[in-house]
């Protein structure tokens, strides 16, 4: 199945610091903005351009912890049809209305993009302090956003003439029907008539019908295209005054909802019916079933089920419905069903479910095979991907895929922790050289007048000058030979201090006992011992332990 790639032409996107310190807690504070424009490369070679407002909402749990989530306020999308015209959809987040119309004007499109990013800027305005995350500075969004709309021109391409388009329209350019899509490239009204009725259906009084007639009394009578024969249309249409015969404002056009379910009460009933129905009044029978209509095409689940429609019909007998009133009684009086409820309905939502995992599955092995070398695998779609043998073919090569990856993951982790073991050990022995080659040159020699310097070799020797010096020196036994362990000692053996010297920073730590400074310990041959030290080679970490009240050369670069 091909993919919908898509890159973005614009993408804006402020948050404001303030609130991420505190004043986010709020219920309901919005603390972003962003503005996004995708340009999406449809699979049939099309091009839409997408627009989207989102804000940052700050929530409360009700266990008190505060989140925030991205949440968008208004959905747009421009594309151009198979028709070669250009539609912009837009949809209300909050209401969930969706409204659609064709483009014939440029500044349409300016206006279009320019009320979204005016919402930013205002929101900016009134933030002052927030922070730029991604896009331009504010400064920068008018230039960003022009160049987003000759962007959009680019891949759009040029807007169709409403003229060109619909030469029968040519008069009604500002103020035209609310349906005038059967007029499309139409330069006689017997073009209208096959648009609206069908080839087969088309008389030529049927076109002087619709030639006479208003574009929202044809739509009431194009519903019943197909359930009855078209000379009780022309029939009906010539009893039908127009708007301008009564003196009256044309009525309000029916929404698509409003036609989707007439049409679906029209088709269930039988034609002796509708005929009665054709000879009322058009405003009177087509305000009666747009109000059947409401209760049965609902956006929500709770509708009527018209599938017992001819069964009621029947019932009652067809003598008996004598017209779109009777007819509105029976839609209202059908029993109401719930779709989330209905075992129906499970099923299809079951059946929904399962297919966006096998399309969510068939996506997935699309892109895993092309990592793989060509002609190893054969790309999907939907019809190949529904046999099963060669989807549990597909998936087990996924498996073996999956489970490559996870032994030259598992092999790579283990190349690399060997690595860093080596690398360690490497560096153990480095150590342990060095310890043993500076342990050689201090052990004995003297540290001051008075003080000589002795190196421990084992863990019992540690032990006991830790004993001795009431410190933690004992403690350190693990790092014997790697690090030098050093003791300060009078002529009678006596402890003074302890030293831990290591290769990476020299003297760590020079303590007595109690661990308490070298100063305090020895007086001033504390600095003749630090001294001595430095003499032999022997660093000094600057920040070592012990070093209070001594100084330190210092160091040349």
């Amino acid at each position: 199945m091909p993919e919908r790639t898509e890159h973005a032409l614009l993408y804006i996107k402020y948050v404001d610091t303030l609130a991420e310190q505190g004043v986010a807690a709020v219920e309901g504070a919005i603390s972003g903005i962003s503005l996004r424009i995708l340009a999406r490369a449809l699979p049939d070679g099309r091009t839409s351009v997408a627009v989207s407002l989102y804000r940052r909402v700050h929530r409360m749990r009700a266990s008190g912890k505060a989140f925030h989530y991205w949440t968008s306020e208004k959905l747009t999308s421009m594309a151009r049809t198979k028709k070669d015209l250009v539609v912009l959809r837009e949809i209300d987040r909050r209401t969930g209305k969706s409204t659609t119309r064709h483009v014939f004007s440029e500044t349409v499109v300016e206006y279009w993009i320019h009320e979204l990013s005016g919402t930013l800027l205002q929101w900016m305005h009134n933030n002052p302090q927030a922070r730029r995350l991604e896009g331009p500075e504010p400064e920068g969004v008018h230039n960003a956003v022009d160049q987003a709309i000759a962007a959009i021109r680019e891949h759009i391409g040029e807007l169709p003439n409403w003229n060109d388009r619909f030469p029968m329209l040519k008069d009604d350019w500002q103020h035209r029907p609310a349906a005038y899509l059967p007029y499309l490239d139409a330069h006689d009204h017997a073009q209208v008539a096959k648009n609206l009725f069908g080839v087969r259906a088309y008389r030529r009084p049927l076109a002087r019908e619709v030639e006479r007639l208003d574009i929202s009394t044809l739509n009431w009578f194009a519903m019943f295209r197909g359930l009855v024969p078209v000379d009780w249309l022309i029939d009906a249409m010539r009893t039908t005054k127009t708007a301008g015969d009564h003196g009256l404002m044309h009525e309000p056009s029916l929404s698509s909802l409003q036609r989707r379910g007439i049409r679906s009460i029209l088709r269930r009933t039988p034609q002796p019916v509708l005929r009665r129905i054709l000879k009322e009044p058009v405003h009177q029978a087509r305000r009666t079933l747009a109000d059947a209509a409401d209760c049965t095409a609902h956006r929500l689940a709770v509708t009527r089920d018209l599938d017992l429609l001819p069964e009621i019909i029947a019932a009652r007998g067809q003598r008996r419905v004598r017209g779109s009133r009777d007819l509105e009684h029976l839609v209202r009086d059908l029993p109401a069903i719930e779709r989330w409820y209905d075992p129906r309905g499970r099923t299809a939502q079951r059946v929904m479910q399962e297919e966006i995992v096998a399309f969510w599955e068939m996506e997935h092995y699309n892109h895993e095979i092309r990592l793989l070398p060509e002609g190893t695998a054969q790309v999907a779609d939907w019809d190949l991907w529904k046999d099963e043998a060669f989807r549990t073919q597909a998936l087990g090569l996924i498996e073996d895929r999956r489970l490559e990856l996870m032994v030259a993951r598992d092999r790579e982790r283990y190349e690399r922790e060997e690595a860093r073991r080596l690398e360690r050990i490497a560096k153990q022995a480095q150590r342990h050289q060095w310890a043993l080659q500076t342990a050689a040159l201090l052990d004995g020699r003297e540290a001051a007048p008075g003080l000589s310097l002795v190196v421990a070799r084992d863990a019992e020797t540690l032990s006991r000058w830790g004993a001795m010096l009431n410190n933690c020196i004992g403690g350190y036994a693990g790092e014997l030979e790697l690090d030098v362990f050093a003791a300060v000692c009078k002529a009678d053996g006596r402890v003074r201090l302890n030293l831990q010297i290591t290769q990476s920073h020299g003297v760590e730590q020079i303590l007595g006992r109690y661990n308490r400074n070298a100063v305090r310990e020895l007086g001033e041959a504390a600095q003749q011992v630090v001294d001595g030290l430095i003499a032999m080679g022997v660093g000094f970490h600057p920040d070592a332990l012990g070093l209070d009240g001594l100084r330190l050369p210092q160091r040349t670069h």
